[in-house]
């Protein structure tokens, strides 16, 4: 027989180990089963903000090797100008297993090495010039892929099945600019309404997908930089009207009737 225990915490109750393993079940278990073969990354929040001299990771949650962790608490990083390229990892310690518990230690740490190494997850990149501030807010969709002065969060991993993708809120941003033209091709329009209408990420898999059917190519593997230069690509087709163009530029065939 399957079934679920949910334990009921009164007071005047006995705790009994039974009631204690339905919890661990629940609030632990519960999650590897859900996001079974995601690759890492980020699940929901983690939004970052900054201050003069600190980026503010706030709460969230991440999948490392198919356990989700959570991160309670706000956590400020320090940072300073340099002129050059600082990213910020998340790094998984491992685990320390006692008589009564697993500890999982996580780590924030502002790194100059690009390459995301097993265990790491990058949070953003930023090359800060002297005398500048940090921005975290973006005026466009170009504008997330700013290099200087501004958190680039266009190689931050986000969970999803088989492989991570790109920061959904940056998605939504591309369709909600997609849809301020007029779109004639409906690969496009149902593409973006499609992201809309979700509530997180959409997997990599859709994405270059979708660039392939629209630049009438096969389906490529893309990382996350490629994925959204090939949707900036498009975007700026569609702003120059090219989209249109593509559409009303095949002939029409006519047959005159005597």
């Amino acid at each position: 027989m399957i079934g679920q225990i949910f334990p009921l915490f009164r007071e005047g109750h006995l705790l009994r180990t039974q009631m204690l393993e339905a919890f661990t079940d629940y609030s632990f278990r519960f999650g590897e089963l859900l996001y079974t073969g995601y690759a890492n990354g980020i699940i929901s929040g983690c939004q970052l903000t900054t201050t003069e001299d600190t980026i503010i990771v706030h709460p969230g949650l991440v999948l490392f090797f198919g356990k989700v962790f959570y991160i309670k608490e706000p956590t400020p990083v320090n940072y300073a100008p340099t002129d050059e390229l600082r990213i910020l990892k998340l790094h998984y310690l491992g685990e320390e297993q006692t008589e009564s518990m697993i500890r999982y230690e996580m780590e924030l740490s502002l790194e100059e090495d690009s390459k995301q190494k097993e265990g790491q997850i990058e949070m953003c990149r930023f090359t800060l010039q002297q005398g500048a501030y940090l921005r975290c807010q973006y005026q466009s969709f170009e504008d997330w892929g700013t290099a200087y002065d501004t958190l680039n969060m266009v190689h931050v991993p986000y969970a999803a099945l088989g492989h991570s993708t790109l920061h959904p809120e940056l998605l939504r941003t591309f369709a909600k600019e997609m849809l301020t033209h007029t779109l004639e091709n409906q690969i496009d329009i149902s593409f973006c309404l499609d992201i809309l209408s979700r509530g997180g990420a959409v997997c990599s898999e859709a994405l270059t997908a979708y660039i392939g059917l629209h630049n009438g190519v096969g389906t490529v593997k893309e990382n996350n930089q490629e994925i959204y230069n090939g949707l900036l690509d498009i975007l700026r087709e569609v702003r120059s009207g090219g989209n249109q163009k593509k559409v009303t530029s095949k002939k029409h065939r006519s047959i005159l009737i005597d």
